[in-house]
Parts: structure tokens; sequence; C-alpha cells
């Protein structure tokens, strides 16, 4: 039987409020950027975020950065400051690029925004990416 393992596609910016690419945007300290572009997840199998957060010595960190996974509802995409959005923190560092990755089960998410809230002290350069991937039908 032939493999029907996850076929991973290429990675691709989210698209930030603008909507442009998510690529070294600035984002202040005490902002909160949203995708201005939903990502779909239909028909996809698995889906992987990437997100490198970088601060380029300013000044001392003293704080942290928090990554919201706004749903789709039926209704509306959940927000920032109302209910309970599916969210973890990352502290960025002085000087330094942070990166992180994470998956996003399409058995729970149909289409969702990305939105990063910068708690950390500093401004930052954010960088945020995605793949998604399909199982193939065996052959």
């Amino acid at each position: 039987m032939a493999n029907t393992g996850y076929d991973w596609g290429a990675w691709a910016f989210v698209q930030d409020a603008d909507p442009s690419n998510w690529e070294n945007e600035a984002l202040a300290d005490n902002a909160t950027e949203t995708s201005g572009t939903a990502i779909s997840l239909d028909k996809k199998a698995a889906c992987i975020i990437g997100i490198g957060l970088t601060e380029d010595n300013t000044g001392a960190i003293d704080g942290v950065v928090t990554v919201y996974i706004l749903g789709e509802t039926g209704v509306a995409y959940e927000e920032t400051t109302i209910g309970n959005p599916m969210q973890f923190t990352i502290t960025p560092v002085q000087n330094d690029t942070v990166y992180t990755q994470f998956s996003i089960d399409p058995r729970d998410y149909h289409n969702f925004k990305l939105a990063i809230k910068n708690e950390g002290g500093q401004d930052l350069t954010v960088t945020a990416k995605y793949k998604t991937a399909d199982v193939p039908i065996a052959s």
C-alpha cells in the first residue's frame, strides 16, 4: 500500500491587518496586531504556525507576548479581550530573536485568525508564517 502520511505544503506568510505579509512587522509595546485575513483549514489534515519575535537591543524586556488563536464561532471571530480564546505567552529576549512553532488542529478550527499582543516592554519585529498538510489517498 502507498504511503498515506502528511503531505506538507510550503510555508506562507500570515496576512497582517493591512493585509500584507506578516514579515518583519514592527509591533509597539502594549500594541496588538490581528491578522486581517482568516486562515482556512477546510479539507486540511494539519496546520503549523511559526512565529519569530526580534528585539533589537533597545532596552530590557519586562513582560511577555501573548499569542491568540481566534476561532470563527459561526457568528463572528473570537476576540482577544472578551471570552476565552486559545492563547499562550512567549517571553522575548533582549537583542535576540525568539522562535516558536505550534500546531492548530483542523478538527477544532475551520477558520481562524492569529493575534499577537506585545507587553514585552520594547518594540518588537514580528514574523508569522503557516503551512498546512493533506493526507493523500492511498493508491
